[in-house]
């Protein structure tokens, strides 16, 4: 190996790997906005679950890969942001208005976007610990308030 290459930094390897193949930056990008753009222009009977498998196939990548380069590139990472957004809310609306199989619907929203069908079990805890002497004290004065009064 020679002393060149000895002293690139990751950075730089990466970047070199990287222009060897078709996984630049600009080809997930392009993929990405062709994907989000087919979803959402398609017609109402063909349209398509958002995916993050779609987008790889969109790219011809493997999720792991894609996964990885999301690490670094916040582009990417916004797109796959997007895609399951856009799957939440056709989730959401779709299983609320009979456009897709509700059972579906929450099985897919409670997976992969943490909706949750329990409800909160809420607590009142109402013991207090009074000394006998701050008790006694207490009475005398709400005694000694009422006559007072009268």
């Amino acid at each position: 190996m020679t002393d060149t290459i000895k002293h690139l930094t990751a950075t730089t390897r990466e970047k070199i790997s990287l222009a060897k193949t078709k996984f630049t930056k600009e080809h997930l990008i392009n993929a990405g906005v062709s994907y989000i753009d087919r979803i959402t222009t398609a017609e109402p009977e063909d349209k398509l679950v958002p995916s993050i498998v779609g987008y790889c196939l969109e790219a011809g990548i493997s999720r792991t890969r894609l996964w990885e380069l999301a690490q670094q590139w916040d582009e990417v990472a916004n797109i796959l942001e997007h895609i399951g957004m856009l799957q939440e809310e056709l989730a959401l609306s779709g299983g609320l208005t009979g456009r897709t199989n509700s059972v579906f619907s929450m099985f897919l929203l409670k997976s992969k976007h943490n909706y949750q069908d329990t409800q909160a079990q809420l607590t009142q805890n109402n013991t207090f610990n009074i000394s006998p002497d701050l008790l006694a004290d207490a009475l005398a004065i709400m005694k000694k308030t009422a006559t007072d009064k009268e």
